[in-house]
């Protein structure tokens, strides 16, 4: 799927997209002249490392981001902060 087909899918099931293509998905939110989509949520290989071998930290950084309050009235493009530690994560990857 392209980008544009990803974003479409995601406003028609309500969804937000998590991605680290920021410069791509940035791009589609601002061609979206309604601006009605699904909200973008833009993640950094730098600030929140993962791995398959070792996925908590970006898990942990989801499921604290979901948490808030409000979540559902957050900004169409959004940051996921990280974790500072994850039991059982290693802090190098």
């Amino acid at each position: 799927m392209t980008d544009i087909e990803i974003y479409a899918w995601a406003r028609r099931e309500r969804r937000r997209i998590v991605t680290g293509n920021v410069e791509d998905f940035r791009r589609v939110l601002m061609q979206d002249a309604e601006m009605d989509g699904p909200g973008l949520l833009f993640t950094s290989a730098r600030t929140v490392p993962r791995s398959r071998r070792v996925p908590g930290l970006l898990i942990a950084s989801l499921e604290s981001w979901l948490s808030q309050s409000g979540v559902l009235a957050r900004p169409p493009e959004d940051w996921l902060a990280p974790m500072s530690h994850v039991e059982g994560t290693p802090d190098r990857f």
